[in-house]
C-alpha cells in the first residue's frame, strides 16, 4: 500500500524562505571581504583574517549557542541572532578602519551561530518525523542556491563601491527577519518535544 506524503508545514518554508535571503546575502559580502580589509592599507595576512575571524569565533561560540537556544528556546535566539547579522553587516558597511571592520564580522559570527543551531533545531521540532530527511535537503539546498546565486548578483555591484554589498546583505537580512517575525507561529518553544508529547 502507497504511503502519503504529508505535506511540509509552512513553518518550514518560512525557515527556508529565510535561508535563500541570508545566504544571498553572505554571498555578496564573502568575496569583496579581503579586498576590503585590504583597502584599510593592511597586508594579506590580516585581510585573510577577516575571513577567518567569522569562522573561528562560530566555532568558540557554539557551544554558547547551544544552551542559548536550550534556555530561552529556538525562536528567540533565531530572531536575535538574525538581527546581530544585520547590524554587524551594517556597521561594516560604515566600518572607519580596519580593526573596527575586524571587531563586526567577529559580532556576525556570533550571530550566525545563534541562528544557525537555532534554525536546526526549529527543523527537527516542526518537521513530521518522515519528512526531515526532506525538510533538511531543502534547507540545504536554499543555502545552496543563496551562496552561488549571491557571489554573481555581487560581481554587479561592483561599480557601487565595496561598501554597498553590506548594506545590501543587512537589508536582507532584514527582510528574513520580518518573515520569521510574521509568518512562523510554531516556533516558540524552548526545547524539541519529547516522545510522550509527540509520538509518530
Amino acid at each position: 500500500m502507497r504511503r502519503t506524503r504529508q505535506p511540509i508545514p509552512g513553518e518550514i518554508w518560512v525557515l527556508v524562505s529565510a535561508a535563500l535571503l541570508i545566504a544571498l546575502g553572505y554571498g555578496l559580502v564573502a568575496p569583496i571581504l579581503p579586498q576590503f580589509a585590504r583597502s584599510f592599507d593592511v597586508g594579506v595576512i590580516l585581510a585573510s583574517a577577516i575571513v577567518t575571524v567569522f569562522a573561528l569565533v562560530r566555532l568558540l561560540f557554539a557551544p554558547a549557542g547551544g544552551a542559548l537556544v536550550a534556555k530561552f528556546g529556538e525562536r528567540r535566539i533565531y530572531m536575535g541572532g538574525l538581527i546581530i547579522v544585520a547590524v554587524s553587516s551594517a556597521a561594516c558597511g560604515f566600518a572607519p578602519d580596519y580593526w573596527s571592520l575586524l571587531i563586526f564580522r567577529g559580532l556576525g559570527g556570533i550571530g550566525s551561530v545563534m541562528f544557525t543551531v537555532s534554525s536546526m533545531g526549529l527543523l527537527v521540532r516542526l518537521s513530521p518525523p518522515a519528512q526531515r530527511g526532506h525538510t533538511s535537503s531543502l534547507y540545504g539546498t536554499a543555502f545552496l542556491l543563496g551562496n552561488i546565486l549571491g557571489p554573481i548578483l555581487g560581481s554587479l555591484l561592483q561599480g557601487f563601491g565595496m561598501r554597498v554589498p553590506f548594506f545590501i546583505y543587512a537589508a536582507t537580512v532584514g527582510v528574513a527577519v520580518l518573515v520569521v517575525a510574521i509568518f512562523l507561529r510554531g516556533g516558540a518553544g524552548a526545547s524539541p518535544p519529547t516522545m510522550s508529547s509527540r509520538s509518530g
